[in-house]
């Protein structure tokens, strides 16, 4: 999927999979990832490099991971 940066990849992703994805991802009042939702790019999380605006190119991986629990 083309996208400048992870926030119009998060935004055409909305656009594809609509509200399922919607209601299960995205934090309505920030319009985000829901709170423990974790976003990379090439294995880095988009909080170590700049976060929705982190550019993207040609075949890079970007990854979405659910929260995770356990103990």
């Amino acid at each position: 999927m083309d996208a400048k940066n992870v926030r119009e990849l998060l935004d055409k992703l909305k656009k594809q999979f609509g509200k399922p994805f919607i209601d299960v991802v995205i934090d309505p009042k920030t319009d985000e990832l829901k709170k423990f939702f974790s976003c990379m790019v090439n294995g880095k999380r988009i909080e170590l490099l700049d976060r929705y605006e982190t550019e993207l190119a040609d075949n890079d991986a970007v990854a979405l991971f659910p929260p995770v629990g356990g103990g």
